[in-house]
């Protein structure tokens, strides 16, 4: 077997030119090429298949439970595993196919038989090995892609096989084929990614506002404002496809910059028209980070209120659940509770509910996910649960907002169980900031 610092020794040192342009496109570790290597050197030899009419497909691979085995082999022995899995792919994939090692638990393969046995050569691949006396079984899940069927480039092709392995994994499958459909879904994806690029700065971007009640008093209590987007060719897109994008791509720092200045300047003609609401406002993790070289948070808010003459008492921010255990948001956070904005924490309990972080958290309001309303009048145990959160807010100093209201049988049991203001289409669907003016409930 071949150990890991024998690899490093094989790589070119005729020249230190040589060696550190070899560097850039190899993984150290295992002397397979890194991502960058894999496409420039795929693209030469899809080049060359195009030319003779001839396919080739892809295949990525994550190994699962990656971490795992770290932790149960140590470092050295970890090494020696990532030189055993290289020996084995070369086995398995033959000497004509191109090895890649992306990151710690990712490997690609680009095949120039498109014909070849997946299933089988998974099988070898994951045959029990042996490292330092302990055996280490593997487990691997993959996405296949063809040249022909999937992509011009490798950067499409590697793309592509992704997407099939993650489409394998939703559907609890260990390979994944890319097909026509992924085909669609990809090109979708790539165009609206491209969208949200044009879109950073508000073009096509729009708001509607989602009405807070108060359950006992009947009345507007305030307005959650909404992004929706139109893309020049599909029309409307729903949030939950264009939000995770934009986070991958990273445009949801402008664009939720854009939403807050956007929505503040609504605030102040709502208030020229003799309407004083209290506005919410959505903000990403990525735009909490204390490095995303944008204007902070704190000092977008505070130079919009400045600048517009709005009030800070009747502006709250939301943020997700999941964020209470991200120490440096939180710095983030409580830095903008301190100057007088509220909290809101949304979607309480759909994940994790970190029961023990909301202790040093500065939400002034906890808002219930709609999954605990949708059958709170036939479950009595998700009636309870809601129960228990609104006396854990109260005696955190808390209010509930409780979401996804759509029935009066809803909005009964969560009356009884002391939520304090309700939003869902028993009471509006998302409104224009014209129709916020008209509603029938009194602010």
């Amino acid at each position: 077997m071949m150990e890991a610092h024998k690899i490093l020794q094989a790589m070119p040192s005729e020249c230190p030119c040589a060696y550190q342009a070899s560097a850039l496109l190899h993984d150290p570790l295992t002397g397979m090429l890194n991502k960058h290597g894999f496409v420039m050197e795929g693209n030469h030899l899809l080049t060359a298949l195009s030319a003779s009419g001839g396919n080739a497909i892809l295949i990525y691979m994550e190994l699962n439970d990656y971490d795992g085995l770290i932790s149960r082999l140590g470092y050295d022995a970890a090494l020696v595993l990532l030189v055993t899995i290289r020996e084995r792919m070369v086995l398995a994939f033959g000497e004509n196919a191109l090895l890649a090692r992306f990151d710690s638990e990712r490997f690609a393969a680009l095949l120039p038989d498109a014909n070849a046995d997946v299933e089988g050569i998974i099988r070898l691949l994951e045959a029990p090995l042996r490292v330092d006396n302990t055996t280490c079984h593997l487990s691997l899940s993959c996405g296949v892609a063809s040249f022909i069927d999937a992509a011009d480039n490798m950067d499409m092709l590697v793309m592509a096989a992704r997407s099939a392995r993650q489409e394998a994994r939703r559907s609890s499958r260990q390979i994944g084929w890319f097909a026509d459909d992924l085909r669609r879904k990809l090109a979708r994806q790539r165009a609206l990614e491209d969208g949200l690029w044009f879109a950073r700065s508000g073009a096509g971007m729009s708001l509607l506002y989602q009405p807070k009640i108060d359950i006992r008093a009947g009345q507007v209590f305030g307005v959650e404002a909404l992004l929706r987007w139109r893309h020049p060719e599909f029309g409307s897109v729903s949030p939950a496809e264009f939000i995770p994008l934009a986070e991958r791509n990273q445009t949801i720092v402008p664009i939720g910059e854009w939403l807050m200045r956007e929505a503040l300047r609504q605030k102040q003609i709502w208030r020229q028209q003799g309407r004083s609401i209290h506005l919410s406002i959505n903000v990403s993790p990525m735009q909490l980070q204390p490095d995303n070289c944008a204007p902070s948070v704190l000092e977008i808010l505070t130079e919009e209120c400045r600048r517009l003459g709005l009030d800070r008492d009747k502006l709250e921010l939301e943020i997700t659940e999941g964020l209470l255990s991200n120490e440096e948001v939180m710095t983030q956070v409580k830095a903008i509770a301190k100057e007088g904005f509220g909290i809101a924490v949304d979607d309480f309990g759909r994940d994790h509910s970190a029961l023990s972080l909301l202790v040093n958290c500065p939400a002034t309001t906890l808002k219930i996910d709609k999954s605990f309303v949708d059958n709170v009048v036939e479950n009595e145990r998700q009636l309870a649960v809601i129960q228990f959160i609104v006396t854990l807010a109260r005696r955190l100093g808390m209010q509930t907002v409780v979401e996804g209201v759509e029935h009066l049988t809803q909005l009964v049991a969560l009356a009884d169980a002391g939520c304090d203001y309700g939003q869902g289409y028993f009471y509006y669907r998302p409104l224009t900031a014209q129709q916020v003016l008209d509603l029938r409930h009194k602010h």
